[in-house]
């Protein structure tokens, strides 16, 4: 039987979602050893994508396959019973999806909040500064959407074929000091989220203009301003 679950989890004390060979602590390795107490089987879990290190999701899709699970209710309860507190499963059902090959498209949320003060309650945003040009930034974040090659966006390491992706839609929300930003594309390349994130902030700060901001993305200018990884969430995925 194949079942997808929906999984959350704050990223802060791990070394990514995807098994390491070095043994680090990761999300799938916590999930698949839950599995094997609660299910008394060796089951590989399979997400839509990965997430870095100390990134967190809110609703990360993995699919099993595994004897069949009678008590969906049951299983939630049992299997958050034996997860440690900062990973815990959502939801189960039954699919014949893919976790990843089956997915349309993915939504990340990245955390800021306005201020020149450091401000508590805020440890997993990233604070930007008063004056910042929000106007800039949300004009320039216009120029992503659509598909582009977004192989500037791309931190080393990656083994992917193709670059090329499609951004569907990139939405501002500002509550009191906070300041969200949501991207929604086909895919993401490995630390894409961030570097697009530390370009924008770049510009706000006036660091840069916008004739810049158009060469570091699309263009010659090929420098990586890579924003911190405790302020991002996989926030949904669509299937």
């Amino acid at each position: 039987m194949k079942y997808l679950l929906v999984v959350s989890y704050d990223g802060t004390n791990f070394a990514g979602f995807q098994r390491q060979k070095k043994g680090e602590r990761t999300i799938q390795a916590e999930l698949e050893k839950s599995l094997k107490i609660l299910l008394k089987q060796d089951i590989n879990v399979v997400a839509s994508g990965r997430t870095d290190s100390g990134v967190h999701a809110y609703n990360q899709v993995c699919h099993i396959e595994c004897d069949e699970i009678a008590d969906f209710y049951k299983f939630v309860r049992s299997m958050n019973g034996i997860l440690p507190a900062d990973v815990k499963v959502k939801s189960i059902k039954e699919t014949k999806l893919h976790a990843r090959f089956s997915a349309k498209s993915k939504t990340y949320l990245y955390k800021m909040y306005v201020s020149d003060i450091d401000l508590p309650l805020y440890d997993n945003f990233v604070r930007i500064s008063c004056n910042i040009n929000l106007e800039d930034m949300k004009k320039a974040s216009e120029l992503l959407i659509g598909e582009h090659d977004f192989a500037n966006f791309c931190a080393s390491g990656s083994e992917v074929q193709s670059t090329v992706r499609t951004i569907y839609n990139i939405k501002w929300k500002k509550v009191g000091e906070e300041l969200h930003f949501y991207i929604t594309g086909n895919g993401f390349l490995y630390k894409m989220v961030r570097n697009i994130i530390g370009l924008l902030i770049e510009l706000g700060k006036g660091k840069i203009n916008y004739q810049q901001f158009k060469d570091y993305a699309f263009g010659n200018l090929n420098k990586k301003f890579t924003a911190p990884a405790r302020a991002l969430y996989l926030y949904n995925v669509k299937y």
